[in-house]
């Protein structure tokens, strides 16, 4: 190597590093949010009685924002975890000009090994990044749902009783509502409140295949 593919190479070997070190951070920020939400449920869980349904509502609150906060997370992971995989491929591709059986994070050594999703004994092409943001999709609406569901099951100075198919309904909508709504909370630059500030970054546009 001369002395700009070593300048490249070093910068390349930087690269990596820092997409290691975003891949282990967030499996650690990740086992405090799922601590967090097992927490809230216990204290829900041990809330008391419909009596004390202050407490119980706040504990639901605090378990709508927890969750909330680890699928956010989980989206804001995947996100910056492709950025570094097209990055790593763009300089492996295009600036070290590696040959594509050289490359380390844009080659595969064969796509049908170990590919069986209904064999319960052998692996499958599942995305763990994808499934993690599933689960914590799943865990942000169930407490939306039941923190709506006991918010409407409130009693109420009008006598209407609504059936109990209409109020499972009614707060699976409103949850995911919700839920949408705050997904588009944007500051005056059109980023999200919580997204991260990419302003000074220079884009390099790379373009990657939808999946």
């Amino acid at each position: 190597m001369n002395k700009l593919e070593d300048n490249i190479f070093e910068r390349y070997k930087i690269l990596v590093a820092a997409r290691n070190f975003h891949y282990e951070s967030f499996n650690k920020w990740l086992t405090y949010f799922y601590v967090a939400n097992a927490a809230i449920f216990i204290g829900y869980i041990q809330s008391g009685s419909d009596k004390e349904v202050l407490i119980r509502i706040s504990v639901l609150f605090l378990g709508f924002v927890s969750g909330t906060l680890l699928y956010w997370s989980s989206k804001g992971y995947y996100y910056w975890n492709i950025n570094f995989i097209m990055l790593v491929n763009h300089y492996e591709k295009n600036l070290l000009k590696w040959d594509k059986r050289e490359r380390i994070y844009s080659m595969f050594a064969n796509k049908d090994v170990q590919n069986r999703y209904f064999n319960p004994t052998k692996g499958a092409n599942f995305s763990t990044s994808k499934i993690a943001i599933l689960f914590a999709s799943i865990i942000a609406y169930c407490w939306g749902c039941v923190l709506t569901y006991s918010i409407l099951n409130l009693p109420s100075p009008i006598d209407i009783v609504f059936p109990k198919w209409l109020i499972v309904a009614m707060s699976l909508l409103i949850s995911f509502g919700v839920l949408s709504l705050l997904g588009q909370l944007k500051r005056k630059n059109k980023q999200h409140i919580l997204s991260s500030n990419t302003a000074p970054l220079y884009d390099l546009e790379i373009k990657q295949e939808e999946e």
